[in-house]
């Protein structure tokens, strides 16, 4: 039985990923918990965590909250449970951003009752689970290499044009890292580095954090080498899974 908790911002919105998921006879709902109130549902033993969310920025806070409780955190599990997220938006650079903050699965939420148990199912099996938009922009990755490599090339530009330092900043923005996390890492004021990502801003001609992070990932997306999932049994090809 994969014990599951449910975090979503209105009560209707998880009583329905509730029914969702109680038809399935393998899952058991649990807990639940609003987007506020998150923190108290990690304290139960959970295989999988289902989180809903109508931004982007919400569900990263979300998949950030195990790393910021820190180790000498009281009534906290071991090991996270694996992290299956719902969003109303995606796009190339959001799904990648989710995968590389820990989620283990990413859905829309439109779309989400027909996808939402074996996505579970493939999450405590230890895979990746992507719904049909999300995988098909990573297969998307593959099959234009030439779209890609003039996005590599014009992020690389861009970059260029930093300082030292604000490479620096950029790429710690790209990881996740919080201003006063930056400032301890590099030993400057949290006032400075508010600077340094303005800078930031102003020279790769984006607007936030997840837009600057693109830029980052678009430039070394051929340095790094593509992460293999493994399947589990009976799974499909199509961004580690599919629908069975």
């Amino acid at each position: 039985m994969i014990r599951v908790g449910i975090v979503g911002r209105e009560p209707l919105e998880r009583a329905g990923v509730r029914r969702v998921l109680e038809s399935d006879g393998g899952i058991r709902v649990v807990g639940e918990a609003s987007e506020a109130e998150s923190r108290t549902i990690r304290t139960a033993r959970l295989d999988v965590l289902v989180s809903s969310h109508t931004g982007t920025e919400e569900a990263l806070d979300n998949l950030r909250l195990p790393k910021a409780a820190g180790p000498r955190a009281t009534n906290v599990p071991a090991s996270s449970p694996a992290h299956v997220v719902l969003v109303d938006h995606l796009s190339e650079h959001i799904t990648r951003v989710l995968l590389h903050q820990g989620a283990r699965g990413v859905l829309l939420r439109d779309n989400s009752v027909r996808h939402l148990p074996w996505a579970v199912r493939a999450a405590a099996a230890g895979t990746v689970a992507l719904g049909p938009v999300a995988a098909q922009f990573l297969v998307d990755q593959y099959v234009r290499p030439g779209r890609t490599a003039d996005a590599v090339a014009a992020a690389l530009g861009l970059l260029e044009k930093l300082s030292s330092r604000e490479r620096e900043i950029v790429h710690l923005l790209a990881d996740g890292v919080s201003n006063p996390d930056m400032a301890e890492t590099l030993g400057i004021s949290t006032h400075t580095v508010k600077d340094h990502i303005r800078g930031v801003y102003t020279k790769l001609g984006v607007d936030n954090r997840v837009q600057a992070s693109r830029v980052v990932w678009q430039a070394h997306v051929h340095a790094q080498p593509q992460p293999t999932s493994p399947q589990a049994p009976g799974s499909g090809a199509c961004g580690g899974l599919r629908a069975p």
